[in-house]
């Protein structure tokens, strides 16, 4: 492409004001909403986004909405 590595990284945020992970996190809470409020476990999500674990989806799903998977389903 003839440009260095971070160049990519750099478009990136400009363009969204996320860097790459922060963005990745985003779009899969939004993704994992649909699969929440069809009953989808919160294990195999969390599975299916490729987290580590359900306590690693959860921390990253009640960071950035305030309140664990199980709260939002709940809710609906």
């Amino acid at each position: 492409m003839g440009v260095s590595e971070r160049t990519p990284g750099r478009r990136f945020r400009g363009a969204t004001g996320l860097n790459f992970a922060q963005w990745r996190q985003r779009a899969c809470v939004v993704h994992s909403l649909r699969h929440l409020a069809a009953g989808t476990p919160v294990t195999r999500i969390a599975a299916d986004l490729g987290y580590d674990g359900p306590a690693a989806f959860t921390t990253v799903f009640r960071t950035l909405l305030g309140r664990p998977p199980s709260a939002y389903r709940a809710a609906e």
